[in-house]
C-alpha cells in the first residue's frame, strides 16, 4: 500500500474518531438534560404528594388548629403534624441534594425562603423544626443551616395572614 493511500486512511480514521466523539458528546448532553427534567418532575411530584396531605379534610383541620390554637393540639394531632413536617423536611433535603449536584438553577437560599414562608410561617411549625434540628446531628449540614436561617426570617403569623388575606380580598 502506498504512503498516500495510508495517509488518507489515517486521516479518514481520525475524522471518524472525532465525529464519533462529537456524537457521544451530544448524546451525553441530551442525557443530562433529560435527567434534569426527570429530576425536576420527580421533585414536583413529591411536592404534590406532600401538599395533598393538606387536602384531607381531617388533616386540614389539624393543620388549621396548629396555626390558630397550637396549645390545644392533642398528642394524636402532634403525630399527624410530625409526619407532615418530616415529609416537608425530607423533600427540602432532596431539593438540597439536587442543587448540590447541579440539577437546580435557583439558589437554596431563594428556594428555602419561599418554602419557609409556605410551610413554616406559624409558631407550631417553627417550634417543631427548631426542636427537630435541635436534637439531630444533621442540623450541622449546610442545607439544614440554610433552611433554619430562612425559617427564622419568617414571621410566626405569616401562614394565618396569608389565608386571612385571601379572605379579605374576596370581601
Amino acid at each position: 500500500m502506498s504512503g498516500s493511500i495510508r495517509s488518507w486512511i489515517e486521516v479518514g480514521g481520525v475524522v471518524a474518531l472525532v465525529g464519533g466523539l462529537a456524537l457521544v458528546s451530544v448524546q451525553i448532553r441530551q442525557s443530562t438534560e433529560i435527567t434534569k427534567v426527570q429530576l425536576e418532575t420527580s421533585l414536583t411530584q413529591h411536592w404534590r404528594t406532600v401538599d395533598s396531605t393538606r387536602q384531607s379534610e381531617t388533616f386540614a383541620k389539624v393543620l388549621a388548629k396548629s396555626i390558630e390554637q397550637p396549645q390545644d393540639l392533642t398528642l394524636a394531632e402532634f403525630f399527624e403534624l410530625d409526619a407532615y413536617y418530616q415529609g416537608v423536611l425530607d423533600q427540602l433535603e432532596n431539593v438540597a441534594s439536587h442543587a448540590e449536584a447541579g440539577y437546580r438553577a435557583p439558589t437554596l437560599e431563594d428556594t428555602f425562603a419561599n418554602n419557609a414562608e409556605i410551610y413554616f410561617g406559624n409558631a407550631f411549625a417553627k417550634a417543631w423544626v427548631n426542636r427537630h434540628f435541635g436534637t439531630k446531628s444533621q442540623a450541622n449540614e449546610n442545607w439544614a443551616q440554610t433552611l433554619l436561617a430562612a425559617i427564622q426570617k419568617v414571621d410566626s403569623g405569616a401562614s394565618e395572614a396569608k389565608y386571612r388575606g385571601v379572605l379579605q380580598d374576596i370581601e
